[in-house]
């Protein structure tokens, strides 16, 4: 009897020394070809997209051999993709959808697999709920059974170029920027992207390497320090990081100040309003910084708070309910694009942005600070085994006193684990992670001091409770 596999806030994940086996991805793709042929549309076919970790390619072609003992054609890169192109080339291609083969941000010794409907978007829940269901109890056995003529090779490449080149106005000619790729799945692929779109592209750890040159492919500052320093030494107009599999994005200013997706978001939606004429809603995550609805009540929109999981914003790009929507944790996307985040368009739009302006990253992210304000945003993991009342115990040490610091609690949130608002727009997040024991702290105030201090509050309660 084989382990149990469930799905995460992203898909199944696993470390390659244990759970991620081949067995259990013959499993969890015999699972999703079930799936397929249970919604009716299998002879659509699947497109199989993998990073370059190690074994990523090898499990991509198990996949396709047990789609294609179950019947089902399958399409395969020439090479390590983005997970967006992969979410992409499931809309672009007509598929029933697409597989990817990727852990994303975490260590090299871990892998993953999603599933990506037609639409281009995450999975929702009642779709992976459904795939669980049919995970058998072992490997299926194909071998002598296979069509090999149902796998074929595809590459997404220049369909997926021309489509970029749709959504940005004008070219990015005269652009000089510094590209980050961590040696993860966007190596080699957005520098080509780029550079066909008119910037010139200087890149680094521009390689796929399985190990990441040693680190974690996050693109968090700690994570950037020499992406930074070639920014800031070749006076390129901004420097931009992807992680491992091209998903989420940071990006630095010629002064070496790094802008997170809580800053970009607000950023690229004033564009969108402003320069774009692209006028409506955006939706940000419970964790993400109410900077962008700072934006949204200056141009009499608003702002749709979701749970963590782009799955929740890709249903309102979907339904067209907002233009553009993000989260804390670096993804963004908006409509006319795939209901997925995608760290290469969100470059794409944010350099747009740059060029039209004619002023600068920098300068644009000061407009933004000068016109509504700057907000210290924070977040702090606890790894450590935690009861699953944990957030009820929070929520009523915090009730019983009223306040947190000396501030009253105006509102509480229960959207997504206990979000405390403060009389002074503070406030302080307290959620357990969907794929790790972890229970994850977030605060955001009008000042880096006030911010530490939320944090360090909530620590202490957390801790108080373990």
């Amino acid at each position: 009897m084989g382990e149990r596999i469930s799905f995460g806030t992203d898909g199944w994940r696993s470390r390659l020394d244990s759970g991620f086996t081949t067995e259990n991805v013959r499993r969890v793709a015999y699972a999703i070809a079930e799936h397929i042929l249970e919604s009716g549309s299998p002879e659509r076919g699947v497109f199989i997209g993998y990073d370059g970790r190690a074994q990523s390619k090898d499990f991509a072609g198990e996949c396709a051999r047990v789609l294609a003992f179950k019947g089902i054609a399958s399409h395969l890169p020439p090479g390590p993709v983005p997970t967006p192109v992969a979410a992409f080339s499931a809309v672009r291609y007509s598929l029933a959808g697409s597989i990817m083969i990727t852990a994303s941000h975490n260590p090299p010794e871990y892998n993953g697999i999603k599933f990506i409907p037609d639409y281009g978007g995450p999975a929702m829940p009642e779709v992976t709920s459904r795939i669980e269901r049919h995970i058998p109890p072992e490997p299926p056995k194909t071998d002598g059974t296979i069509d090999t003529g149902l796998i074929s090779e595809l590459d997404p490449f220049e369909d997926y170029l021309r489509h970029l080149r749709g959504l940005i106005r004008g070219d990015l000619s005269g652009l000089c920027i510094v590209l980050d790729p961590m040696h993860g799945a966007t190596s080699g692929f957005a520098s080509r992207i780029f550079t066909q779109m008119g910037a010139t592209v200087d890149a680094v750890r521009d390689r796929i390497d399985p190990y990441f040159g040693g680190t974690i492919p996050d693109p968090t500052p700690e994570n950037l320090s020499g992406l930074r320093s070639r920014v800031l030494a070749s006076g390129s107009e901004l420097g931009i990081a992807f992680d491992g599999d091209g998903d989420r994005l940071t990006a630095v200013t010629r002064g070496g100040t790094f802008l997170a997706v809580n800053q970009l978001l607000p950023l690229v939606y004033l564009h969108l309003i402003e320069r774009r004429s692209m006028i409506g809603d955006a939706a940000r995550t419970v964790a993400t910084s109410h900077l962008v609805d700072r934006v949204a009540d200056d141009h009499g929109q608003k702002v749709v708070e979701v749970p963590v999981g782009f799955k929740y914003i890709g249903v309102l790009l979907r339904e067209r309910e907002v233009v553009i929507g993000g989260e804390e944790s670096g993804g963004m996307s908006f409509v006319n694009h795939i209901p997925e985040k995608d760290g290469i368009a969100s470059a794409a739009l944010l350099m747009e942005a740059v060029k039209t302006s004619g002023q600068g990253l920098a300068g644009l992210y000061q407009d933004l600070v000068a016109e509504y304000g700057r907000l210290s945003s924070a977040r702090l993991d606890l790894r450590a085994s935690v009861g699953g009342d944990i957030i009820r115990l929070i929520e009523g040490e915090v009730a019983a006193k009223g306040e947190v610091l000396g501030r009253k609690v105006v509102e509480v949130n229960r959207k997504d684990g206990i979000k405390i608002i403060l009389v002074d727009g503070s406030w302080l997040l307290f959620r357990r992670s969907g794929t790790e024991s972890v229970v994850r702290i977030y605060a955001e105030s009008g000042s880096d001091a006030l911010t530490g201090s939320l944090i360090s509050y909530g620590k202490s309660l957390v801790l108080g409770f373990i």
